[in-house]
């Protein structure tokens, strides 16, 4: 799918130029009251329409909708200034007149009906008065069909220099999309400008001749002849905050002067410097004001210049800003970083072209567990029960690689290290039909709390399954019992009539299975696989034929194979893409026998 974006509210194009950074997605439209912004984004982002105008103008909105139709709009992407969110405003909410711009962007998504769309808003959209607020916004959106996810990101956690805090909330008409997850990536200051001339106050090229210019141009003018880059020009300020800079030592702040100067220097706002090696705050539309905060060049007495600023901000040098230096550094201020933007296309790309394997017993999802769930409830499945053995949070590192014949021990990798035990049981448990189970393998150390949340989401626990292992793995022998069993925790809605096959030649059945552990041809390379025999003796028992069983953390697919071997059907996810190809083929083989 390609999806073609309008932009509202797009200032400069950061949102947009992160975007279009991605292969699938193209902006084809722009749309802000600002006519120097709209010079900057034509210019750059080069839609195939711009539209200046307010949209609570009844037909100014009519005519962007129309437009927006006849390019074929199938995204809608913007951050709808939102100024009444706070506690005055909290009595009226969206309705409060301060808001009015939120509303007209959801209008317009409710005039294009979108496949997708993306809100950047303030970091306090999510807290304020108790998430009241963003419990309206939600509200309004799922009225009009989407599955909405949302949080906070912080774009130093995807390759920008800055410490950046802002929500995102991210609907989709068919998918989950869940925010992008923080990259190992970070980018200093230094990394971000240190190359750029060292100018002093006031020096530096900043035209703006180009500005009806054709690309061409302007591209041939991104350099001048001494190599100074475009829109890298320093302000030019005073003697006196010239003075106030040169008292602040390289990469310090007013806190490092004698306490004495204050008062007599009149320091009566933040000066600071940047630091090299760290990260900038967030950039403003004031970072070319030494008294605004910590926005001067980390030796240099001055400000940090535009192109600095964009370099902070992460757009690419080739990115060129016009209009007067006023309002360029309004425009960069405002703007979504689009390494930030690029990392939301991603995911959203991830998402959309995800593997997804079905037929009539089976369907196989390479997906995340947490998202998908969503996109369950909304197309309304309900399952006969969940059978599944999810990470247990118990992962240790060990030195057994220094061994001639290394194993594994109890570090499992990357996936088994901080999951969140009971965090996905709450959506999940909504998926159950009125008599269905969940069984949910646990360690030991966390039966007590899978119970209690079992309760909490209105499940009764029944049991607690015990696989015991007659072949288990010695360790620490001379120290510690042999670790010979695992557990799965059995619950069931309250007032359900729970499916239980006991067998009719066993007086009475426990609740102990005993299997070897996997061993042979079974044996995969997923260090914690399951027994194929003890799930086949589960499937039996807590289910009946042509159940539907749903397993969000498939792993190797060994609950599907059990289930396809006796006549049920199954519903498979899994995050890891290594993992997903085990499991489709052992459950594709399956289903052939």
């Amino acid at each position: 799918m390609t999806f073609k974006i309008l932009d509202l509210f797009c200032g400069a194009g950061g949102f947009s130029c992160g975007m279009d950074a991605v292969d699938g997605f193209k902006t084809v439209m722009g749309v802000d009251f600002d006519m120097n912004v709209l010079k900057t984004f034509e210019k750059n982002i080069e839609p195939d329409c711009v539209i200046c105008g307010d949209l609570t103008d009844g037909k100014k909105r009519d005519e962007i909708v129309e437009r927006a139709k006849s390019l074929g709009v199938n995204m809608v992407i913007g951050g709808p200034p939102c100024q009444g969110f706070s506690l005055k405003g909290k009595n009226l909410g969206l309705d409060d007149p301060r808001n009015f711009l939120f509303l007209e962007y959801v209008k317009i998504v409710k005039a294009l009906s979108p496949e997708l769309f993306v809100i950047e808003n303030v970091k306090n959209l999510v807290n304020a008065c108790g998430g009241y607020f963003i419990k309206q916004i939600l509200d309004e959106f799922h009225g009009l069909g989407y599955i909405v996810n949302y949080g906070v990101l912080n774009a130093l956690d995807h390759g920008v220099p800055q410490h950046r805090e802002r929500t995102i909330i991210i609907g989709s008409k068919s998918k989950s999309v869940a925010l992008p997850e923080r990259s190992d990536r970070r980018v200093t200051v230094r990394d971000a400008i240190s190359d750029l001339a060292y100018l002093a106050s006031g020096e530096g090229e900043f035209e703006s001749a180009y500005v009806n210019a054709p690309q061409s141009e302007y591209q041939a003018a991104l350099r001048s002849a001494d190599g100074v880059l475009y829109n890298h020009q320093a302000t030019a300020h005073s003697q006196v905050a010239l003075d106030k800079l040169a008292m602040i030592p390289p990469e310090g702040d007013k806190r490092s002067l004698p306490v004495e100067l204050h008062g007599k220097q009149k320091f009566a706002t933040t000066w600071s410097r940047l630091v090299w090696d760290s990260f900038s705050p967030t950039i403003d539309t004031r970072f070319d004001t030494p008294s605004n905060g910590r926005n001067s060049h980390p030796v240099l007495n001055r400000a940090i210049t535009p192109r600095e600023a964009a370099r902070i901000q992460s757009f690419p040098d080739s990115f060129v800003f016009y209009g007067k230096k006023c309002n360029v550094c309004k425009q960069i201020g405002n703007a979504v970083p689009p390494l930030l933007a690029k990392a939301i296309a991603e995911q959203i790309r991830s998402c959309y072209g995800e593997r997804v394997i079905e037929n009539d017993d089976f369907e196989l999802l390479l997906t995340d567990a947490y998202s998908v769930v969503k996109q369950f409830q909304a197309e309304g499945l309900k399952v006969d029960a969940i059978i599944t053995d999810p990470p247990y949070n118990i992962s240790k590192k060990n030195n057994f690689s220094t061994l001639d014949s290394p194993r594994k021990g109890v570090d499992f990798g990357e996936w088994d290290s901080g999951f969140d035990v009971c965090g996905w049981i709450d959506d999940y448990a909504k998926l159950l039909k009125p008599n269905g189970s969940m069984i949910i393998f646990c360690s030991y150390l966390y039966i007590s709390f899978i119970a209690e949340k079992l309760k909490n989401c209105g499940l009764d626990v029944k049991d607690v399954l015990v696989w015991k292992k007659s072949n288990p793995m010695p360790r620490n022998v001379d120290r510690r019992y042999v670790q010979d069993m695992e557990f799965a925790i059995w619950g069931v809605p309250k007032n359900a009539k729970w499916v239980f096959n006991k067998p009719a030649d066993v007086p009475y059945l426990r609740s102990t299975y005993e299997t070897g552990v996997v061993a042979g041809s079974e044996r995969t390379d997923h260090p914690t696989q399951k027994s194929l025999k003890l799930m086949e003796h589960i499937i039996k028992i807590h289910t009946d034929e042509n159940a539907v069983v749903l397993d969000p953390f498939m792993g190797s697919g060994t609950t599907g194979v059990a289930c396809l071997k006796n006549s049920r059907k199954f519903i498979g996810v899994e995050v890891s893409p290594d993992y997903f190809d085990t499991a489709e083929k052992r459950i594709a083989d399956a289903a052939k026998q």
